[in-house]
């Protein structure tokens, strides 16, 4: 029985030779018979001992044997623990012992799994816990602490209770430790195991947002939280995004970056002097770098939180035209869609309408005004609509009120356009405003069709271009009639389209129309560039 259970290498009496060999056992009824025997003879004659373990470790058939001791029922249950964490902590090319251990955890007995896995979490924790500091180099944190990791989260669907919790915390903490250098550690990354975990994890990684992470980390970070985290964890993660953002602008965040470029220079040149001048400007463009690449990015996803939507106000409505700044507030605009709320209106209408912004801060807080879409911000606007000079304001206000007033408002955009034999209109705006017309439901063609025959040439190209996509074969003939305008277009761009007079437009919307009608179903159902636009935003 002593060599029978030796040939299948299971056992401490049975001692690893110098000239061992891995062996190739089929499953057979045979085999298992032996395996049994081989247990047996082991529960009676000889004892497998914790320093067993720790030395089957590194042997050719170690791993089998440490295996058989976790799923046998005949050693004591530390052992069989200290059999399941001796596969973590295997340093091998040859088996994964993180894989091994995932298999044998499932042929156990449900009872036997939740003992053997509550047993595992403090050592596993430990196994961990060599990495409560940062990763020191770029190659990441130890393998050692990566398995243990993976082994943990694998472990978390079969246990229980306080066991796992606790190994929940421990697989997140992990990462909160150092986010950046170890969210794609190992097989499984942070935003895997955090979403597969659920509000709990999420709640956790607020604890990794620092103002020292990264910008792309710190971006990441509030996405999972904000898909994954409940009410609260978004609340305090908003809070916490406010404070960093609010700490990066200090004096005390610039003078940490400072510390960092000097040590950066050393690192490169020891013996160069440090030119302080130059240490400053770095770490200016650093701490740019860090806000608007960084924490105004992460705060859009939790934009619809009170204190992110207050603090991107208050950054978009500095008082300067400095280039930096001026950066700054365009990124906090963009971060704020989705979080603009109707109290917010009066305020994004001051910077909308306010000729003393910059105009690219102005074109974001316009488009913040159309995520709102109260009908309050249409008679502020109608100024704009009846401006004859200022035509790129004029176009983004137009549009705005369209898509804000749908076909309630038509009629009376018509009649505040301006008039005039100076008045200029490029021919992109004018299908801008036949665009959202066409985009309308109910769509207004009563009330396009009487601009057919408006006196001013740029209502008749507006109602022509809005047939052109709501059009059908009835109402070629009323567009035919204008096929011989010769009613001069002004503005720029006409003469790349090769187009002088509204005849020539009544031509090229009749084609564009019947286009559209010979495509049948199929071009009903494609869409120009902006009407997908629109579409996709919501307008």
């Amino acid at each position: 029985m002593h060599r029978m259970a030796e040939s299948l290498g299971i056992g401490a009496c049975f001692r690893h030779r110098p000239h061992e060999k891995p062996m190739r056992l089929q499953p057979t009824l045979r085999t298992k018979i032996l395996l049994a025997c081989a247990l047996a003879a082991c529960a009676t004659g000889c004892k497998v001992t914790g320093a067993d373990i720790e030395y089957w470790k590194g042997t050719v058939k170690g791993p089998g044997k440490i295996v058989a001791v976790m799923l046998s029922d005949n050693y004591p249950m530390e052992l069989r623990t200290q059999s399941a964490l001796a596969l973590v902590e295997m340093e091998r090319q040859d088996v994964d012992g993180v894989a091994e251990l995932q298999r044998a955890i499932q042929r156990l007995p449900e009872q036997k799994r939740h003992e053997i896995i509550a047993g595992m979490v403090s050592g596993l924790a430990g196994l961990m816990r060599g990495g409560d500091t940062a990763a020191s180099d770029a190659n990441g944190p130890p393998p050692l602490q990566v398995r243990a990791k993976d082994a943990a989260y694998l472990l978390i669907t079969h246990a229980q209770g306080q066991a796992r919790d606790q190994l929940v915390d421990a697989v997140v903490g992990w990462y909160v430790v150092d986010f950046n250098g170890r969210s794609l550690a190992g097989n499984y990354s942070a935003e895997q195991v955090v979403r597969s975990l659920g509000s709990r994890a999420a709640t956790m990684l607020v604890e990794a947002l620092n103002a020292e992470m990264p910008p792309q980390a710190v971006v990441k970070l509030a996405e999972i939280i904000s898909q994954v985290g409940d009410d609260q964890a978004k609340q305090r993660a908003a809070e916490r995004l406010v404070e960093i953002e609010r700490r990066m602008e200090s004096d005390e965040y610039l003078e940490w970056l400072k510390g960092k470029v000097r040590d950066q220079i050393r690192e490169q040149s020891p013996d160069a002097e440090i030119d302080e001048n130059r240490v400053s400007a770095i770490a200016a463009l650093n701490r740019e770098n860090f806000v608007t690449q960084g924490a105004l990015p992460a705060m859009k996803h939790l934009s619809s939180q009170q204190v992110v939507a207050e603090r991107l106000l208050e950054v978009a409505s500095l008082e300067s035209t400095n280039e930096i700044i001026v950066q700054r507030r365009v990124k906090a605009l963009q971060a704020l869609e989705g979080g603009a709320k109707r109290e917010h209106l009066q305020r994004l209408l001051a910077l909308a309408l306010n000729s003393e912004v910059p105009e690219a801060v102005r074109d974001y807080a316009f488009d913040r005004v159309g995520d709102i879409r109260s009908p309050e911000a249409i008679p502020p606007m109608w100024p704009l609509v009846q401006d004859g000079e200022k035509q790129r304001l004029r176009w983004r206000a137009g549009e705005m009120v369209l898509v804000i007033g749908g076909p309630g408002v038509v009629a009376e955009f018509f009649t505040k356009l301006p008039s005039g034999s100076d008045v200029k209109f490029e021919p992109e705006e004018l299908e801008g405003y036949a665009t959202r017309m066409s985009q309308m439901s109910p769509p207004p063609t009563d009330l396009v069709r009487e601009q057919l025959r408006s006196s001013d040439w740029w209502d008749r190209v507006i109602a022509l271009r809005y047939y052109e996509r709501k059009g059908t074969e009835a109402d070629i003939p009323a567009m035919q009639r204008l096929a011989s305008d010769r009613a001069e277009v002004k503005g720029e761009h006409w003469e790349n389209l090769e187009i002088t007079t509204v005849g020539q437009v009544a031509e090229a919307a009749i084609t564009g129309l019947r286009e559209r009608l010979s495509g049948g179903a199929e071009a009903e159902g494609q869409q120009g560039p902006e009407q997908q636009q629109g579409e996709e935003s919501g307008e």
